[in-house]
């Protein structure tokens, strides 16, 4: 069976009962180039018992290393989650610095500014849509002697885009002491460098920052692998400078157990395999994606993603999302119901598109929706409910 079906789906039928009908196809996950395959070494252990302030192995920095490599920048130090760093890494900010949070970032990143609110520095929420605004806020701040640091996601999945890195930078260039904080979780192992109509997603799936060309020693990246890559440890990338600055003022690295040497060899182990098979799963999850977009514009449904494996569609109405979902579901296949921010009454039907998805049921999928965009009533409520097994 496929990584991409689990589980199994029950229809309640109106005659027939209860039928157990097959598989599920999952369209949830976001192992976008498909589940790891590990061997982790035997007789590795799990931790060593010392925070990694006290003594961290080499080869875990250079793990780290490889991801802040790919990603351009010169170093990195490995972490349990993305939370731990977000957590952590605004102690770098001085009693004199603000927090510009971009409104629509991850929650794991506004969770990490509540740790500047703690603190009794200022958070600033702003729009990527209205950058005059960003600069105005940045003079008034800076003529208070405040410190701006700039927090984003690389690929701003609501925006279906990624940020505007480089315009980012420029706004915060007068003062080195400014960062531009990144959580590119979404985008590495998927996006990479030089992007082009043949190869829209770049190559070397380093991310956000070499897929815009942008190299600059004010950003800092925090990165979990467990998206693209399919292991959960995450990474603080930077400059040499940042990264040691961070090491003297971490708490974290103290007074919490570092990445487990399970988790740090998965990660090698993912890395070398990407080195040598990376870019055939993002060309074929550049198919898929392709394929499911050219199919579904060609019924006059509309989709939000561009070229990201989250392909969003477009309904008029929240009971034409809810039908489809449950359709969807009765149909053997998991999607996702996502919340948008511009129609927060009307949920939007998501569905994470993956390298190893077999073509025939994204053409069951792409078939099924093009021939409910073809009905008179729209995607119109089923009658029928459906359950699934674990």
């Amino acid at each position: 069976m496929s990584a991409a079906r689990a589980g199994c789906r029950l229809v309640v039928g109106p005659r027939d009962g209860l039928v157990v009908v097959g598989p599920m196809v999952d369209f949830t996950s976001a192992l976008y180039l498909g589940p790891p395959r590990l061997q982790l070494p035997a007789g590795l252990p799990l931790t060593t018992g010392r925070p990694a302030a006290l003594q961290e192995p080499d080869w875990h920095r250079r793990v780290a290393g490889e991801v802040a490599r790919r990603q351009g920048l010169e170093t990195g130090l490995l972490a349990p989650s993305t939370l731990h760093l977000f957590w952590d890494v605004l102690t770098l900010l001085p009693r004199s610095g603000v927090v510009f949070i971009d409104k629509t970032m991850y929650p794991v990143g506004q969770w990490g500014a509540a740790r500047a609110v703690l603190r009794g520095l200022p958070v600033v929420p702003f729009s990527a849509a209205n950058l005059p605004a960003l600069a105005r806020q940045l003079h008034t701040y800076r003529a208070q002697g405040r410190t701006p640091w700039l927090l984003t996601d690389g690929w701003r999945l609501n925006g279906a885009g990624p940020a505007p890195l480089a315009r980012y930078l420029q706004l915060l260039s007068p003062d080195s002491a400014s960062a531009l904080l990144v959580d590119d979780t979404q985008a590495f192992g998927v996006l990479g460098a030089r992007p082009s109509v043949r190869q829209p997603l770049g190559q070397g799936g380093g991310g956000t920052l070499p897929y815009l060309g942008v190299r600059h020693p004010q950003v800092l990246t925090i990165t979990s692998l467990a998206k693209g890559l399919g292991v959960p440890v995450a990474v603080l990338a930077g400059s040499r400078a940042w990264l040691r600055h961070y090491e003297q003022c971490s708490t974290v690295r103290v007074h919490t157990s570092p990445v487990s040497g399970w988790h740090a060899a998965a990660a090698a182990q993912v890395l070398q395999h990407d080195a040598r098979h990376g870019e055939a799963a993002r060309h074929q999850l550049t198919r898929h994606i392709g394929q499911f977009r050219q199919d579904l514009q060609a019924a006059g449904l509309r989709l939000r993603g561009g070229w990201f494996p989250v392909q969003k569609l477009v309904l008029p109405r929240a009971s034409a999302s809810l039908g489809l979902y449950q359709l969807l579901r009765e149909e053997g296949f998991q999607a996702l119901l996502l919340a948008d921010a511009a129609r927060p009454t009307v949920p939007q039907v998501a569905f994470c598109l993956r390298a190893d998805h077999r073509p025939a049921d994204l053409r069951r999928l792409t078939g099924l929706l093009a021939a409910q965009a073809r009905r008179p009533d729209w995607f119109s409520v089923s009658h029928r409910s459906t359950l699934l097994l674990p």
